[in-house]
């Protein structure tokens, strides 16, 4: 028999070194009040110079990341405090629009689904190509989904895994799982050509098995 190994992530991957929160929000001043608000919790201290970034009372750093209505037209957000501040924030809004819900601890939280998550790195290295941290992160998705996955892989997605080719005992797998995180990602991006159309255009800017794969998937009829 054939047998097919999935990699997943150990301890000697790449860990984050700090916690990302997105929030919805109209305006500067309510995101300020947002701040303001979780300041005087005690718990956090508002960086001097970045102007999304809190640190937390036991050092850990905490991007509040804001999109919504606060975005102009060209999806840039402008912050002016402390400094004047500008971020971009296309994926966003199309990632929240499938966000996925985790109980804990009395606690509902809503997450970024794991396609959305490779969407975004794929848009932050577009932006900055120097950070080929993004790039390993998505190698790292791709490898280690179809464990986290393979019941509903099996059950929903039987005919992705006959478009490749079962001797390619390397890729046979990470080209299975890239395809269904693309069409996934082609489903975050419906109402969205123009961020469909660069999504595209950044897998073309890699020709390895895994990019090739997530292209297939985004492309489906």
């Amino acid at each position: 028999d054939i047998q097919f190994k999935t990699k997943t992530p150990d301890s000697n991957f790449r860990k984050t070194d700090d916690v990302d929160l997105a929030v919805c929000i109209s305006h500067e001043d309510r995101y300020n009040e947002v701040m303001d608000a979780l300041e005087a919790t005690g718990s956090f201290v508002r960086d001097k110079k970045e102007s999304i970034k809190l640190h937390y009372r036991l050092g850990i750093e905490v991007d509040l990341i804001p999109f919504g209505d606060i975005e102009d037209k060209k999806r840039n957000v402008k912050l002016t405090k402390p400094r004047v501040f500008t971020l971009q924030m296309p994926g966003f809004a199309e990632a929240a629009a499938f966000t996925e819900e985790i109980k804990s601890g009395g606690l509902t939280l809503k997450t970024c689904p794991i396609e959305g998550l490779v969407m975004l790195k794929l848009i932050s290295w577009d932006d900055r190509p120097y950070r080929t941290h993004d790039l390993t992160d998505i190698d790292n998705i791709i490898d280690a989904y179809f464990d986290w996955n393979s019941d509903k892989i099996y059950s929903n997605h039987f005919e992705v895994m006959e478009k490749y080719d079962t001797n390619d005992l390397l890729f046979y797998l990470p080209k299975i799982s890239a395809h269904i995180i693309g069409l996934k990602m082609k489903l975050l991006l419906l109402k969205s050509p123009n961020l469909f159309v660069r999504v595209n255009a950044i897998l073309k800017k890699q020709q390895n098995p895994r990019w090739e794969a997530l292209e297939n998937g985004l492309n489906a009829n």
